[in-house]
């Protein structure tokens, strides 16, 4: 059985550990190691997720994979550290899930991407609303709903509260708002167009010490569809994509977010709203689910890996 553990204990970290527990009263995978910097607040996160007793704490990384306690990782750290945390856990024949953005350039990106390859072992990022229930059902019947697509919008704004925090501060970030939404959002527009990155523009409201507390970045993604995405950390606004093409919409309304809620309706050319049904589900839980069937199969590329982080480091020049 997989044996995982979870480095990080912040707001990622609870997500994933909720994720962890589940998977582990399931048998998919034992939860055997925590790396959390301060002894108390890791007791303390373990108490609050109620991991299983035989989770062993750890105060760095490196004294965890040299204890080999592991076959794989979930990163939730700074996004700073996740290239560095990657490349590690690689050279130890580690498996890793990391958050979301994978590095803060694109040649740190390839560094971790390549990292995996030479040593054969998987590696995911952690876009889980690649998993949500909703959405993997459009990505399934887009073409049968809209026809050929056309057109992406994804807006979604959320008051973070961490307004002196790393990111905020731009210590061990690059971006605020596009790591924190943006990213998943450019994901999710390059998931349902299925091609090519070709161009990118963007505006930008920017803190003083330099990133973004709001961002407009359009997209060219292939010869036919342009993609628009609009996120902030200043206010509260639902999140909503929508999808047009020559012979429908469909619109997504309160799917962006941690637990797999929302609705969906579909409208064909000149016809009422369809509500298009799913059932929910915990899309961190899917997301590892599906780590974890990946991981005997060893590195696989993702060009997405990169794409990503090349839409990003354009959007701020």
């Amino acid at each position: 059985m997989l044996r995982v553990a979870l480095v990080g204990i912040g707001d990622a970290g609870n997500h994933h550990a909720r994720a962890l527990v589940a998977a582990a009263r399931r048998d998919l995978l034992r939860w055997t190691a925590v790396v959390g910097r301060d002894p108390a607040r890791t007791a303390a996160f373990l108490t609050q997720v109620d991991a299983p007793a035989n989770v062993v704490p750890f105060g760095d990384t490196s004294a965890m994979l040299a204890a080999q306690v592991c076959d794989a990782i979930i990163l939730a750290t700074p996004d700073g550290a996740h290239v560095d945390g990657v490349v590690t856990a690689a050279t130890h024949g580690v498996a890793v899930l990391v958050e979301k953005p994978l590095a803060l350039d694109l040649a740190s990106a390839v560094r971790a991407r390549d990292a995996a390859a030479t040593h054969g072992v998987h590696l995911a990022v952690g876009y889980h609303h690649r998993h949500h229930a909703g959405h993997r059902r459009v990505f399934a019947e887009l073409a049968t709903w809209v026809g050929r697509l056309r057109s992406i919008t994804v807006q979604w704004a959320w008051p973070d509260p961490a307004t002196h925090g790393w990111r905020a501060g731009a210590r061990d970030a690059r971006w605020w708002a596009l790591a924190a939404l943006g990213t998943h959002a450019i994901d999710l527009a390059m998931a349902c167009a299925g091609t090519d990155l070709r161009a990118v523009t963007a505006l930008s409201l920017r803190t003083p010490s330099g990133v973004d507390r709001a961002a407009e970045v359009s997209l060219q993604l292939g010869d036919d569809v342009l993609a628009h995405v609009s996120v902030a950390v200043t206010h509260r606004a639902q999140g909503r994509i929508a999808l047009s093409g020559d012979g429908g919409e469909i619109e997504l309304r309160g799917t962006l977010g941690a637990r797999g809620a929302g609705e969906i309706v579909h409208r064909a050319t000149g016809q009422p709203d369809t509500p298009l049904a799913f059932t929910p589900i915990d899309p961190y839980r899917a997301q590892l689910e599906a780590f974890v069937a990946a991981v005997p199969g060893g590195f696989a590329p993702d060009a997405a890996l990169l794409a990503n982080i090349d839409a990003l480091e354009r959007a701020v020049k």
